[in-house]
């Protein structure tokens, strides 16, 4: 590894907020540790595999479709809320793009949610979302190959 992206390896896997960069085939570039910790995979692993297979069969779907309607600049950021095995977390997707327009990839960041959805279900104004991580809809293994 290079000495630049060492280092921003190391200040990508210091902070407090799960990060995933992806390229623009939705290829892992980055997964940071506490990714990780918060979706209950080991980071390294992911790194250099689909994005697809952070998710089960069935969401593809849906993942493709907001990552093509980022591409098309149709979809500016993604936001919501992400039950994993009953961690809730705020999940937020931005696309990244170069210097021309031209899409190369996009991140996530996904930060504990607890404290915001204890304050909105105060006031009303929060549906806790399904349930992910177990039975189909667990993850796939790095070693599963996506479509």
């Amino acid at each position: 590894m290079n000495p630049p992206l060492k280092v921003l390896t190391k200040v990508l896997d210091s902070l407090h907020v799960g990060v995933v960069v992806i390229d623009k085939n939705q290829k892992i570039l980055s997964f940071n540790r506490m990714a990780g910790e918060m979706l209950g995979q080991d980071s390294g692993p992911r790194v250099g595999t689909s994005l697809l297979l952070c998710h089960p069969e069935r969401a593809e779907p849906g993942v493709m479709k907001m990552l093509n309607q980022m591409k098309s600049g149709e979809l500016k950021q993604y936001q919501g809320w992400v039950n994993f095995m009953g961690r809730i977390m705020c999940e937020y997707i931005n696309p990244i793009f170069d210097e021309t327009g031209k899409y190369v990839g996009a991140f996530m960041e996904l930060h504990d949610g607890k404290e915001k959805a204890e304050y909105l279900k105060m006031k009303g104004e929060f549906k806790e979302p399904t349930m992910h991580g177990l039975g189909d809809s667990s993850p796939r293994s790095v070693k599963t190959p996506a479509k």
